[in-house]
């Protein structure tokens, strides 16, 4: 299931990506002087916390995927999953309104440049089914059951298969009032199990060396003595072991960051959740039964430093600069809300502390100077930064009472000093 959510949203990216091809080829038409949004994701972000409910629909849907279902999405948590998407990409912009008579979604592009914006906006109908009035580009503006058959086609074209209709027609009903939405679906069995069949032709298709290094590396790691340990393992000399075995594989600069890569999403998949393994492909030798250690992994004392870190790492391997960053504000920002954790610049820290193990380790200039450090690292700290002082356990009501919000010149201040800790990581040194 996961991966097939997977190759959903790989699709779903892909079809953005060629909706913004399209709009640089139509650049004169469509390529203005003005934003059409100038949204403030840390406004947007003060409702991370609400979050929660929705991805419990979501997790509902999918498990339960022979059944119909209703997901209510109330226009402060789709504004917060929008937040988090400005703050991964500087550059865009968005913003939802959704009311009885209808939703308005409208973001901004500035590819790089201040003066030069693309504009794109939509109006989505209550109704029977998905139903879009018009997409605006710039200057041009589209019927929205044009550009559902359009992208409809071509997720199916790109696909061969009828993954763009099925998905369509899971939309059952939109239910619209103020501030909220319904959206009441059909059973995703046969989409899902269409995604599902999709991605692993897809996968056959595809020379995929990293899945079968990674593969070959989790098994590596799951079969080392320390795996087998009845007490909890610092997350170092997991690293030790891998990277020491990728020493041994790697040729080329570009090899060892090939070996790299496959070692941090092996032991993201490993000792952190085994579903990061999905980011890659079929990892695990038996789909049934993942691998785990026999205790938990451990980061300065801490199983959750442990697992911020490597999962970060790995998330940083996949994404764009600052995405990790990003998800990482976010998932603690959810924290804040009843039953959370609190926001933790401790787990921050180790989360960014993961990201920039992954920018050395998958750079050629370093990818081999990585293996050789870590076979000598002997401390936590030789991979993270100290954690005293660094406030954490905050609730929302705390969180906002000393830094407002994400932008803020305290928030920003206990940011950086992370940065200055991590600066002082001999690794970390450009």
């Amino acid at each position: 299931m996961a991966r097939a959510f997977r190759w959903l949203i790989g699709l779903l990216v892909t079809l953005f990506i060629l909706i913004l091809v399209a709009v640089v080829g139509l650049s004169i038409a469509i390529i203005q002087k003005q934003p059409l949004v100038a949204a403030s994701a840390p406004n947007q972000l003060d409702g991370a916390d609400t979050v929660n409910t929705l991805l419990a629909q979501l997790n509902t849907a999918f498990s339960k995927r022979e059944e119909g279902h209703t997901i209510v999405l109330s226009e402060t948590q789709i504004e917060s999953l929008v937040g988090v998407l400005q703050r991964a990409v500087p550059h865009f912009r968005g913003v939802v309104n959704v009311t009885a008579n209808g939703g308005t979604v409208a973001f901004t592009f500035s590819p790089n440049n201040d003066d030069i914006y693309i504009n794109v906006s939509a109006l989505i109908l209550p109704g029977k089914a998905l139903t879009i009035d018009y997409i605006t580009l710039g200057d041009i503006s589209i019927p929205g059951d044009t550009a559902l058959g359009l992208a409809e086609a071509a997720i199916n074209r790109y696909t061969r298969s009828e993954i763009g209709t099925l998905a369509l027609t899971r939309v059952e009903a939109v239910v619209m009032r103020d501030n909220e939405v319904e959206l009441q679906l059909g059973p995703l069995d046969e989409l899902l199990h269409e995604i599902d069949n999709v991605s692993n032709q897809l996968s056959v298709d595809t020379d995929n060396e990293l899945e079968t290094l990674t593969a070959y590396y989790l098994r590596y790691i799951s079969g080392r003595e320390l795996a087998l340990s009845s007490t909890p393992v610092p997350l170092i000399e997991y690293l030790r072991e891998g990277m020491a075995r990728a020493r041994e594989q790697s040729q080329t600069p570009d090899g060892a960051v090939m070996h790299n890569k496959a070692v941090i999403f092996a032991l993201a998949a490993f000792v952190g959740h085994h579903r990061v393994g999905h980011l890659v492909g079929n990892i695990q030798p038996n789909p049934d039964k993942a691998l785990k250690p026999r205790s938990a992994s451990i980061l300065a004392e801490r199983n959750d430093l442990a697992r911020h870190f490597i999962i970060s790492a790995a998330l940083e391997l996949m994404g764009e600069a600052g995405m990790s960053l990003a998800i990482g504000e976010f998932k603690e920002l959810m924290d804040r809300g009843l039953g959370g954790s609190g926001y933790s610049f401790v787990d921050l820290a180790a989360d960014m502390a993961g990201a920039e193990f992954a920018k050395v380790a998958n750079h050629p200039d370093h990818a081999i100077e990585v293996q050789n450090a870590v076979a000598r690292i002997q401390s936590d700290l030789d991979i993270m930064p100290p954690i005293e002082g660094l406030p954490e356990g905050l609730s929302k009501a705390k969180f906002t009472e000393r830094y407002q919000r994400v932008d803020s010149p305290p928030y920003i201040a206990q940011v950086n000093e992370i940065r200055r800790r991590l600066a002082n990581i001999p690794l970390y040194r450009d």
